[in-house]
């Protein structure tokens, strides 16, 4: 079917907000999110016009559990701020970019398929530009206006898409092929300069998650061959790359203060952290201590000998775990919420691996990549308490559902 110009330039439009959206995150200040908005008003505009050529789509009900995933860290928010008497409009600022990825979703889902390919070159530009950019921070590489752990975290989540962008869509040509690879291991190095030890937890994930969907194309020859280039590689890694040495060697050290009774690690400023936020956890189960209440309980347990001085601080500021950051927040209801924003997409995508279309199977491999990193990230880190993170999250699910759910078949031909 010819499309018409006007549904021609929605696409191209879209295009290029994919394209530019995980390098402006990364490169300029509120650039996420702007670009977030611009797509928003798009959504907006052909909501208001209503372009020929962008078919109608027909509800599907795992849709409905998609949104009522998205909505559902608001609701908690809400119930936990009645509940304790004390509205503020803050905490929604992040919690929206959830549910308004649903407009975006459901614009994406009616384009074709073409103009959503775009990211396999989005992720690797972004995963080069950022480690092409980074400076030392505090002794260690990331940006100026990123904090160094959300830096290392959205450079391995980058290099990885990249790698798992590899042939997606075919037999990537050479120069393609080339700036994948490139833009993965831009975003390997860039993160172990930056020292986010938290973040690397993912990679065994990402392994396992790449051996599991390619376990019929694996021999056991070949495994055995990729598990030798992975230690080989950790190993080299830890006798010559200094910031990674650096950083490992400091996590032994942590345990062993942290034996010795020396708390204010950084290793045991979290591990303080986690054990305080689990006791609020147990006296406010229901509806927890409200979004922001955490930090008025640092100054009684500091008090208390619960807490170190220095970690009492720390904890003013944030839990170092989204899951428990949203848990002592709003309770049960904030786990689940939290829960259900990792989970429900993680569902979707894991249903599109099972689809006829190689394409929209790859693409819910892509989800189920992207979801695992940021549960991943989401333990040592409150990644997703940054409104730019919440941002990138609720887009990209909503690119790559679109990819999986799109209804102009495999966008090829």
């Amino acid at each position: 079917m010819m499309l018409t110009s006007r549904f021609s330039l929605v696409e191209k439009a879209v295009y290029f907000l994919l394209l530019v959206y995980p390098t402006a995150m990364l490169t300029i200040q509120g650039g996420m999110n702007r670009v977030f908005l611009c797509m928003l008003v798009l959504v907006l505009l052909v909501w208001m016009l209503h372009p020929s050529g962008i078919d109608q789509i027909k509800w599907q009900p795992a849709w409905t559990l998609y949104t009522v995933a998205m909505f559902s860290m608001s609701i908690a928010i809400l119930g936990s701020q009645l509940w304790n008497q004390s509205l503020s409009p803050h905490p929604y600022d992040a919690a929206a970019r959830y549910w308004l990825g649903i407009p975006v979703f459901l614009l994406l889902v009616r384009l074709r398929l073409e103009a959503l390919f775009v990211v396999q070159i989005a992720f690797p530009v972004a995963a080069i530009s950022g480690f092409l950019l980074s400076e030392n921070v505090w002794g260690r590489s990331g940006l100026g206006s990123l904090d160094v752990i959300h830096f290392g975290d959205f450079e391995l989540m980058l290099g990885a898409l990249s790698l798992f962008t590899l042939d997606w869509t075919g037999r990537d040509r050479a120069p393609l092929r080339l700036l994948k690879i490139l833009g993965f291991i831009a975003g390997v190095m860039a993160s172990i300069a930056s020292g986010a030890r938290g973040g690397w937890l993912a990679i065994p994930v990402f392994i396992a998650i790449f051996v599991y969907f390619n376990r019929n194309k694996l021999s056991l020859q070949a495994m055995a061959s990729y598990a030798a280039a992975v230690a080989l590689s950790v190993f080299l890694l830890y006798s010559f790359n200094t910031s990674f040495h650096q950083r490992i060697e400091q996590l032994t050290i942590d345990f062993s203060l942290y034996k010795q009774g020396d708390r204010d690690t950084s290793t045991g400023i979290r591990w303080q952290l986690y054990r305080a936020a689990l006791q609020v956890f147990y006296q406010h189960p229901v509806f927890g201590v409200g979004p922001e209440g955490l930090a008025l309980q640092m100054q009684p347990m500091r008090e208390a000998g619960e807490l170190t001085p220095l970690a009492a601080e720390v904890g003013r500021g944030e839990v170092h775990s989204d899951l428990l950051s949203k848990t002592v927040g709003m309770g049960i209801f904030g786990l689940a919420s939290m829960l259900a924003v990792y989970a429900v997409p993680f569902g979707l995508f894991w249903h599109a691996t099972a689809m006829v279309s190689s394409i929209k199977r790859r693409a819910g491999v892509l989800g189920i990549i992207f979801v695992s990193g940021f549960m991943v990230f989401g333990l040592t880190v409150e990644i997703l308490n940054l409104t730019m993170a919440t941002a990138f999250y609720s887009f990209t699910i909503a690119v790559l559902l679109a990819a999986c759910y799109n209804i102009h078949g495999d966008g090829q031909g």
